[in-house]
């Protein structure tokens, strides 16, 4: 993680959001279906789910940012 430290600013917010509000096939998803979506494709043990689960918290916050920069 030292490698790639987490920055939090306006851009990296909207591409969580862009991300974690956009389906595989390109349709619009809150960040609940997504996250759903995410744990149902690659199912409970994978590292992509686990990692999911850790972030989970920090990318709510992320996504709720941008939207209230987008209702400014």
């Amino acid at each position: 993680m030292a490698e790639f430290p987490l920055k939090q600013s306006p851009t990296s917010d909207a591409l969580w959001f862009a991300d974690m509000t956009t389906g595989p096939d390109g349709q619009d998803m809150t960040v609940e279906e997504r996250l759903a979506e995410i744990r149902e494709r690659y199912g409970p043990d994978d590292l992509v789910t686990r990692f999911w689960v850790r972030a989970e918290a920090p990318l709510f916050e992320a996504v709720h940012r941008t939207e209230e920069r987008l209702a400014r």
